[in-house]
């Protein structure tokens, strides 16, 4: 087992402060050290094993922009060749010591809902001086995303069949929740019937009662999207994601040949050599600051802080300062009187 160990922050980095006009809370600096702190665990496991990774998406953005996190940022993003990403979930289970989790396909891990894996803190907000001491007076629960890059076919043929049974069951996973939050119209009903049949001829596949199967799902999914795994192919893609996104040019020897770069003052972080292509392929002129809204509300941890302000006035307990966020001009950014038991 490899123990998570410290990172040193100096004195003042968890004070709020604004960076290229964005305004950073001392808690969601908090976020990111816990985030960081992860990483340091998953880069000592990978140097232990040989594994390679590289900072993906707006992490890399970040690094080599921003020597750190890009301001409006909250999560940590990771990139692992299939070859390497296999290899790593393949010993992290014996090396998690009791306070970590991997959130994977393999059993014993907290399962995924989509095909974004990982490690964490945990699944839930925690306010116990345990916790708090470990985590750097974050409550919050958070890791680092792990996204598996898989050979591209070259044959067109090839492709289009790999590609067309990624979208059956990326499609199939988004009605499966609907199914089972008994959302689902009649007319998506028939399509979800449509696709699972189609899908059970194409693989041969019964969906068994005993296991949920969104986690059916993503296991076939996770397959289809490693279907080129021996096929010599050098371009690489995070399947699931480019078939939303498009393929973005990714490379093996993006993974392979890297340089570190510092993060944050605190870690070095590896990145491509070429991180100029790969940077230019994801976001064209990446050194042109533009800020970006993501899919879900910011903060990430939004919802925790809810919850935990929720649990504070059932109880009529006073909240710790700490656990209170403000921007700059000293208003509550969240504010517990505003919640309604």
């Amino acid at each position: 087992m490899i123990d998570l160990k410290g990172l040193n922050f100096p004195d003042g980095y968890f004070q709020s402060e604004e960076r290229c006009g964005f305004y950073i809370t001392g808690m969601m600096k908090r976020l990111w050290a816990v985030q960081m702190n992860i990483l340091s665990w998953i880069d000592e496991v990978c140097r232990k094993y040989g594994i390679h990774y590289i900072m993906d998406y707006g992490s890399m953005l970040g690094a080599v922009r921003h020597s750190g996190y890009i301001p409006w940022d909250d999560d940590l993003d990771i990139g692992m060749l299939r070859s390497d990403y296999n290899r790593f979930m393949g010993v992290v289970g014996g090396e998690l010591p009791p306070y970590l989790s991997a959130k994977a396909l393999f059993p014993g891990a907290v399962k995924p809902k989509e095909m974004i894996f990982g490690i964490s803190n945990g699944t839930r907000l925690d306010t116990s001086p345990e916790f708090l001491e470990r985590f750097y007076g974050c409550p919050y629960s958070t890791g680092v995303d792990i996204f598996v890059y898989d050979r591209v076919p070259e044959d067109p043929e090839q492709f289009e069949y790999q590609d067309s049974l990624i979208r059956a069951l990326d499609r199939l996973l988004m009605l499966q929740w609907e199914v089972d939050d008994a959302s689902i119209t009649e007319e998506r009903r028939q399509e979800y019937k449509v696709i699972k049949e189609s899908v059970k001829d194409e693989l041969d596949y019964s969906f068994s009662e005993n296991e949920n199967k969104s986690i059916q799902i993503l296991r076939l999914l996770d397959i289809a999207c490693s279907l080129c795994e021996d096929c010599g192919s050098r371009n690489v893609e995070c399947r699931e994601y480019s078939i939303y996104k498009g393929d973005k040019g990714f490379r093996e020897e993006y993974f392979i040949d890297t340089i570190q770069l510092p993060f944050e003052g605190i870690m070095s972080v590896p990145v491509p050599r070429d991180y100029d292509t790969v940077l230019r392929n994801l976001y064209g002129e990446y050194m042109e600051q533009k800020m970006f809204t993501s899919s879900y509300d910011y903060p990430i941890y939004h919802n925790q802080r809810d919850e935990l302000y929720r649990q504070y006035k059932i109880r009529g307990w006073k909240i710790p300062e700490d656990f209170l966020e403000y921007d700059k001009e000293g208003k509550l950014i969240s504010d517990p009187n505003d919640f309604v038991l």
